[in-house]
């Protein structure tokens, strides 16, 4: 038993999927970040091309979810902090209906975009196994750590991450020679 559990660990760490705050592990490219085209939760479309050459948290959430409650206080202040400096949040709701999220929007105001989370988008971030599930991508559209749940310490190594990825400058792609 002992031996499977390493094993699952082992791969769900070299696979990004656990909280960082657990797994100190250097900030290193896991794989490139979906193109997506999304509903806007208050009408409209959010496209991955709105984010590019920004640092993006993308959070997979629901308003059920009391972890995911905890977290948008903290991630205001993260927005707030860092905004100028090009991070943006992105929350994609799962199993909410449009009248429980604007019930939820009416206790609780969500300060940046908010949209609905579909299949498609849930299998090409690689899905989710439970709420939150927050993944954290980089100027060069890369996604850089997926973390699951909220331990108490996520928004700090969230923080550092996200300082770590504003501070890298985007990569530029190879001009051809001629």
């Amino acid at each position: 038993m002992k031996i499977l559990l390493a094993a699952l660990s082992a791969a769900l760490m070299l696979a990004g999927c656990v909280n960082t705050s657990k797994a100190n592990r250097p900030l290193v490219a896991l794989k490139k970040a979906p193109e997506f085209t999304l509903k806007n939760a208050l009408g409209g479309e959010l496209k991955s091309a709105d984010f590019q050459g920004k640092v993006l948290v993308v959070d997979f959430w629901a308003t059920w979810c009391v972890p995911c409650k905890k977290e948008i206080p903290e991630y205001h202040e993260l927005r707030r902090k860092y905004k100028d400096q090009g991070l943006e949040f992105l929350g994609v709701t799962f199993d909410s209906s449009e009248k429980e999220l604007k019930a939820f929007l009416e206790d609780i105001k969500i300060e940046y975009p908010l949209a609905w989370g579909t299949e498609a988008v849930d299998v090409a971030f690689g899905g989710h196994t439970g709420l939150p599930t927050t993944f954290l991508i980089g100027k060069d559209w890369k996604i850089y750590r997926k973390m699951f749940g909220n331990d108490g310490t996520k928004m700090k190594a969230l923080e550092k991450d996200i300082i770590a990825l504003l501070e890298k400058p985007a990569e530029v792609p190879a001009q051809p020679a001629y």
